[in-house]
């Protein structure tokens, strides 16, 4: 782990390190890389443990059995079939939250809902923010609000068809605090999974990107063949992933996916500028 630090602190800018990667086996690259990805998503996964994990258990275990059996309807019925929600009421139907989790959620005290039913309408921005709701059942689509902003809407059209009701979910909130332990260590793997794959997803467009010293290497007259482009981009691409995963973490800002990219161009750059001098 101390040589991977190493590594990692010469990757900025330490033009001798990808003089002798051009130079080095490829497995030397993926193999650093394969070390960085694998930190990177133990730490990620560990926070993510340490922040959501104990309010999503403390709310199965204190909350969610009570907010089914006193927020939601006795009598209300949901039915799926064919991508479409209908209910046996009058929509809306709104399902309160108590306002301690609401708070730990949202730090703006906009939302008062945690689930609004409106199978009557299809789905809208401007309609699911005037509910002021987490969650919202529309007619067509399930629509969720991100805590760091935005919303995630998901289409109805691959739902099984099903009929939920109150007893529905006293019996799914039950099982699923049988099971929390279970539960919590399946999430932890596939969100660690999750974050190895999408870090080994940058191996595919360094492909491209490795064109770009290769071609300023050629530009400025310095030996290098598009292999060695290739093994310096993957020194390069690390920089910007540890900075993505950070700012991610500390929810500074909305990083998008192809900002390890931008880094990755900008430490080329330097680098190649010392490589010429």
């Amino acid at each position: 782990m101390k040589n991977t630090f190493e590594i990692f602190k010469k990757s900025l800018s330490d033009v001798s390190l990808y003089r002798d990667a051009s130079e080095a086996p490829l497995q030397n690259s993926i193999r650093y890389y394969l070390k960085v990805i694998f930190l990177l998503s133990l730490f990620a996964t560990l926070i993510f443990g340490v922040l959501a994990v104990p309010q999503g258990v403390r709310f199965m275990k204190e909350e969610a059995l009570l907010l089914v059996q006193e927020k939601y309807p006795s009598d209300l019925v949901v039915t799926f079939k064919n991508g479409e929600a209908s209910t046996n009421s009058v929509s809306p139907s709104f399902i309160q939250g108590e306002k301690k989790t609401l708070s730990t959620l949202f730090k703006d005290d906009v939302i008062e809902n945690i689930f609004v039913i409106d199978t009557e309408r299809e789905y809208t921005r401007e309609a699911f923010d005037s509910y002021n709701t987490f969650a919202l059942l529309a007619k067509h689509d399930i629509v969720m609000r991100r805590t760091e902003g935005g919303v995630v809407v998901q289409s109805l059209r691959s739902f099984p068809e099903m009929t939920v009701a109150s007893t529905t979910l006293v019996g799914f909130v039950k099982g699923v605090n049988d099971s929390i332990v279970f539960l919590v260590v399946l999430s932890l793997v596939i969100v660690f999974v999750l974050l190895l794959v999408g870090y080994l997803m940058y191996l595919v467009p360094l492909a491209l990107f490795a064109l770009i010293p290769f071609f300023l290497a050629w530009i400025k007259n310095i030996p290098l063949t598009y292999r060695g482009a290739y093994k310096m981009s993957v020194y390069a691409v690390v920089p910007g992933l540890v900075l993505k995963t950070v700012f991610n973490l500390g929810g500074v800002l909305a990083v998008p996916a192809y900002f390890p990219l931008l880094i990755f161009m900008l430490v080329i750059f330097l680098v190649m500028k010392r490589l010429e001098q």
